[in-house]
């Protein structure tokens, strides 16, 4: 017997109800889920960040080579799997397409590698050229080039040699030097137009710099090498006089490092006899790294700043101009083939 008392049939029309509405709220879902747009994990953080590490490699390249080569191996990882993934599929369903996997390639190849690397390599030049407002008159690579000389001249001479005769050292030294310059003035001077654009452009250490200042500021950059020659001698002469007090110009950490190398120089035999005239030689040549080191470190903070400014101009760049008027058409690919393979870089502008 059907029961149709007034409590039965309220508490049955609840229930339908509810049912209808689990059923609507699925259906709901499900066309959601349907028109969800894609989602690209690789434009993820941290996984995007693998994309940046080449640049950050390059801008950190002149002070640390190693390093620098090693950031290049993840962000290679990134493109080949962004490439492969735009290649692969067009975000509804797989279907490869040649065309698609080599107009990422060329973003990619253009935002995150030839300009990024543009943009740190500027950034050290104007740093570079900034310097010449400073004290020193000279820009950093000047700077650097001619450090990095006096460090090999000094290299290949005993200093305790030279211990009364600082003169002697500065009028030898000034003779190698001006050879240098000159040598770097004719590089400079002879070097095709073509060439000086690559350099100015790609180049990171731009040596030419000497060159091309040595043609107006030679007594500049004498003035500024003597002066680390003074700073030499001056520890030099504090060591030799008194090894257990540390001379002003050097860094605790340096004057450790003097007494750890007279005491290995102690131990052996073959340099026993001029232990502390080796160690102080050596301190030496480490305390003028450490001021190469101290002239690279403001390049690198100049490619860090031009890159900081410089990476989303460089991508709305890449995206708006060289993808959508130049390659997209040469490659014949339509609107919605372009929205599709640039969904993920749209997200991240």
């Amino acid at each position: 017997m059907i029961n149709l008392t007034p409590n039965y049939i309220a508490v049955s029309f609840k229930e339908n109800l509810q049912n209808k509405d689990a059923n609507a709220n699925l259906a709901f879902e499900k066309t959601a889920k349907k028109t969800r747009p894609y989602n690209d994990p690789l434009m993820k953080w941290p996984i995007r960040g693998l994309a940046f590490t080449n640049d950050i490699g390059a801008a950190v390249m002149d002070i640390a080579p190693k390093l620098g080569t090693l950031l290049w191996y993840p962000a290679m990882m990134y493109f080949g799997a962004d490439i492969y993934d735009k290649y692969r599929n067009n975000k509804e369903a797989y279907d490869p397409n040649a065309r698609r996997g080599l107009s990422q390639a060329i973003f990619q190849a253009f935002a995150s590698v030839i300009f990024p690397i543009v943009a740190v390599h500027t950034g050290q030049k104007i740093a570079s050229v900034m310097a010449r407002k400073s004290d020193t008159k000279l820009s950093l690579q000047s700077q650097e080039e001619a450090s990095r000389f006096l460090q090999d001249f000094m290299s290949r001479r005993k200093l305790y040699k030279y211990a009364n005769n600082k003169d002697g050292f500065k009028e030898e030294f000034k003779t190698s030097l001006d050879n240098f310059i000159d040598n770097k003035t004719r590089e400079h001077e002879n070097k095709n137009v073509l060439k000086r654009f690559f350099n100015l452009i790609f180049g990171s250490r731009h040596p030419e710099e000497m060159g091309k200042e040595g043609l107006n500021k030679r007594e500049i950059i004498h003035d500024y090498v003597n002066k680390r020659i003074d700073d030499m001698f001056e520890i030099r002469a504090a060591l030799a006089s008194d090894e257990n007090t540390r001379p002003t110009k050097l860094s605790e950490k340096l004057f450790k490092e003097f007494k750890g190398l007279k005491e290995k120089y102690l131990k052996d035999p073959n340099f026993k006899q001029y232990a502390k005239d080796y160690a102080i030689k050596d301190v030496i040549k480490s305390y003028g790294d450490s001021q190469i080191f101290k002239v690279k470190m403001k390049k690198t903070l100049g490619g860090f700043i031009a890159l900081g400014l410089l990476i989303k101009p460089i991508d709305m760049f890449v995206e708006n101009v060289i993808m959508r008027k130049i390659v997209e058409p040469q490659l014949g690919i339509n609107h919605e083939e372009a929205k599709q393979v640039e969904n993920f870089k749209k997200r991240n502008l």
